[in-house]
This record gives C-alpha cells, sequence and structure tokens, in this order.
C-alpha cells in the first residue's frame, strides 16, 4: 500500500522489528500522532533512513534530547538526506523538540507542542506541494519565533491508552514539562504526576505527597523528591519537607512482610548545592525507622538548564561526577537500605544534552565531533570529556546567563518570557544569599 507519510525509525535509538515499525510501546506519542492522521485519511507507514525517499513527508519524533544525537548520526552521512539532494521533505516534532538548530539541516520543518489536532493539515499542504504555516510550525529556511502549542486532551483511545492529563499543576522551577505543557485534566483532583502506561502497573508513579494515601502493599514505587536538601526543593519548586521524606518512608515501610522498593528520582548540581547538602539526605534518610524493610534507590539526574523553564538562564554544573556514586550505599539496615542507583549519567553525557539544547549554528563542529568523532567515542567517558573540552571549551555552553534574553529567543511559551525571568531574578536573590 502506497503511503502518504511514515515514521522514521532510526538506529541506535530504536529497535527494528522485521516491519521496521516502532518496537512495543516506546513511543505513545508518535502513535498518537499516527492516528490522527489515520482519521484524517492520511496513510501513515515507516521508514528507514534509508529508505526514506519511497514517501513524500517523513516523520520524526524526538522523544528527548539524546534523540538530536541519534537522528544525526543514522541520517547526516547518507547522500539522500543531504539538504541539496533530498527529495522528500521532513517535519519533526515531540517533546525533545526545543531546540532544532542542531538538525536544522536535515529537517524541513519543526513542530513545538501538542499537535494531533493540526498536524493533518500541515501534512496536507506538505504532500500537496505548499509551505505549511502555523503558530507553532517552525519553517527551517526562516527559523520563525515560535509558541509551543497547548491543546485539549486527545478524545481516542490509542492501543489502550487514553489520555487523562497533560502537564502538571506544580511548577518546579527546572521542569521542562510543566512550563511547555499547561496543565489540562478530566479530573480536578487527579494526580498530574502519576502514570502507569510506560511501567504497565509494576512500578507505579506518584507524587511524595500521595504517599499517605496508599492503603496497600506496594511491591515498587517510583517517586521524585527533586533537590538533596530541604532549602534547595524548597528554593526550586519542590514542596517537600525532611520531615515528610521520613514519614514518606515509614508509610511505604508500614506494609509488609516483604520488602518495598522506591524508585526516587532526585536533581543534582543545582545552582547552589554544596556536599552539606547531600550530607542533609542522608541523615534524613537515616532518621527513618520502617516497620518493614524499605529498599531506598536514589536516582539521581543533574540539572540541566531546560528552555522555557525559570531556570533556563542557570549554570549547569558538569562536577561533581554522580556516576561514581553508582551503587553506593548510604545506609544499610535490616529493616532500611538507601542506595544510589546503577544507572546515574555522567558529565560528559551531561554535558552532550546542554549543548544540544543550548546549541547555536556556530556549534556544528562540536556537535558533528560529539556524533563522530572516533576518539570521543570510543573513549571512556571521562577522557571523552577531557578532549572536547581541550578543542571547544564548555563554558559556553555551561555558563550562567544574564537574565536580559531567554537562551532561545525564538521559543515562547503560555507563561511570558518576562514572567519567566520574574521568577528567575527572584530565585536568583535567595541564592546569592546564601553565597554571602
Amino acid at each position: 500500500m502506497i503511503k502518504d507519510c511514515a515514521f522514521l525509525v532510526y538506529q541506535p535509538l530504536r529497535q527494528r522489528r522485521k516491519d521496521n515499525s516502532f518496537d512495543g510501546n516506546d513511543n505513545i506519542g508518535a502513535k498518537v500522532i499516527a492516528d490522527a492522521l489515520d482519521r484524517d485519511g492520511i496513510k501513515v507507514g515507516y521508514v528507514t533512513p534509508e529508505s526514506a525517499h519511497t514517501v513524500p513527508v517523513v516523520l520524526v519524533s524526538l522523544t528527548s534530547t539524546y534523540d538530536v544525537y541519534a537522528l544525526l548520526q543514522a541520517v547526516s552521512p547518507l547522500a539522500n538526506w543531504q539538504p541539496k539532494a533530498r527529495e522528500f521533505k521532513v517535519l519533526a516534532g515531540g517533546f525533545g523538540m526545543q531546540n532544532p538548530t542542531a538538525i536544522r539541516k536535515y529537517i524541513d520543518y519543526a513542530a513545538f507542542g501538542r499537535a494531533h489536532a493540526w498536524v493533518s493539515g500541515v501534512v496536507s499542504k506538505i504532500i500537496s506541494g505548499n509551505a505549511p504555516s502555523g503558530l507553532s510550525l517552525m519553517d527551517m529556511r526562516e527559523f520563525n519565533a515560535v509558541g509551543i502549542a497547548q491543546g485539549d486532551l486527545y478524545p481516542h483511545e490509542v492501543e489502550g491508552f487514553k489520555e487523562s492529563f497533560t502537564g502538571c499543576s506544580g511548577k518546579c522551577k527546572f521542569c521542562h514539562f510543566t512550563y511547555a505543557r499547561k496543565h489540562v485534566s478530566v479530573d480536578d483532583n487527579c494526580d498530574s504526576y502519576s502514570q502507569g502506561l510506560l511501567t504497565k502497573g509494576s512500578s507505579p508513579e506518584m507524587l511524595w505527597k500521595s504517599i499517605p494515601n496508599v492503603t496497600a502493599k506496594m511491591g515498587r514505587v517510583r517517586v521524585a523528591i527533586d533537590g538533596l536538601s530541604e532549602r534547595l526543593r524548597y528554593l526550586y519548586g519542590k514542596q517537600i519537607s525532611n520531615k515528610d521524606i521520613v514519614d514518606g518512608i515509614n508509610h511505604m515501610g508500614s506494609f509488609g512482610p516483604n520488602a518495598t522498593t522506591m524508585i526516587v528520582y532526585n536533581v543534582v548540581n543545582f545552582p547552589g548545592e554544596t556536599e552539606r547538602d547531600y550530607q542533609e539526605l542522608v541523615d534524613t534518610i537515616s532518621q527513618s525507622s520502617p516497620k518493614y524493610r524499605v529498599i531506598f534507590v536514589l536516582h539521581s539526574t543533574p540539572f540541566r538548564p531546560s528552555l522555557i523553564t525559570p531556570m533556563q538562564w542557570e549554570e549547569a554544573r558538569l562536577f561533581p561526577g554522580w556516576s561514581k556514586k553508582r551503587t553506593q550505599v548510604m545506609v544499610d539496615r535490616p529493616n532500611l537500605r538507601a542506595v544510589h542507583s546503577f544507572t546515574l549519567e555522567t558529565p560528559w553525557s551531561h554535558l552532550k544534552n546542554v549543548v544540544a539544547e543550548r546549541a547555536t549554528p556556530e556549534d556544528d563542529e562540536a556537535i558533528h565531533a560529539i556524533c563522530f568523532s572516533p576518539k570521543l567515542n570510543n573513549s571512556k567517558h571521562s577522557l571523552a570529556l577531557k578532549i572536547f573540552k581541550r578543542h571547544f571549551g564548555a563554558d559556553k555552553w555551561t555558563a550562567e546567563r544574564p537574565l536580559d534574553n531567554p537562551p532561545a529567543g525564538f521559543l515562547s511559551s503560555y507563561t511570558s518570557n518576562g514572567t519567566l525571568k520574574k521568577i528567575a531574578r527572584k530565585m536568583r536573590s535567595v541564592k546569592d544569599s546564601w553565597r554571602a
């Protein structure tokens, strides 16, 4: 069957099925877009980078910043993807579509935000040979200013998934999700962070404040504290006290007899963070005394200054390198074991993310090196970081920015840049008072 458009299935990020479709449930966003197109009579298929020329329009789903590099590695070496030779049009979008600078030569249009309500019109115009336009669509020839599109919940069920909320009612100052997606829910009282689609119910997610509502034994649960100490959490948006952490651990450990595992997401290397903040968390966890055994697994991700958030101007600190704490034990008692996660990001991985999000056209050489340099890709992460810094430095991407202009001036969301700047200024004054 001839397809009107097709999603790109690219390596190494995607595992290909025999029919080159997406593997398993890895991309519900792409499947929603495919469903919306299909309902409007637009036939959607799948192509590899090598077979992209078989359709007039190729759709690229970016789920995160990592996908930027995966896409470049997959398509930039191919002759049929080069700007002057490309016979098909490429439309890229998804939650990872924040700064398209690094991939601008290999896509024609970038869609920002929720697109299920208007993507059919855009694809139809491209198929017919006309140039589409829209407030949330960037034409890469012009690199025009865009706003992140908001939208209602998708009204249809896709592979057993029915959207019940988008965005988050919380306003953590570092969170791209909450500032890119306005909170919309079928139930004003719903736990907007909870999400069971990807975890299939085996490890349900919840806010820390929802722990007291748990009334039965849970084998594993995912929560977040996002800050080593009480002062960091309160400044950057997580209203979780040290007492809340102790009470939460004790509550999850009140159900037995088997152990309960808590996967605890956390953000580290915040501006103003010190070793004292880490020690405060260890001391806080140690105060817990659950009735039944609790395994507290701390999964820490380095802070990065995500665009269109109040912290987009802040410094991205590469060190300390938390990957060195993999599997290290913080507390070990019969009723409580607190350990660091095995999968912690290295400073090198962290820098690559920041480079992609703060990329400018002058960074093409550095981005190409990240993708293809044998020295960088065949070395241990610590050595790769040293080599990269020797050639390109790091400060131009990691340094704190003045508050006069946002790092990506082409991008805006439902919260104005003026409001973001006010929040950032107040936040910085508190942080500066710590330094004083």
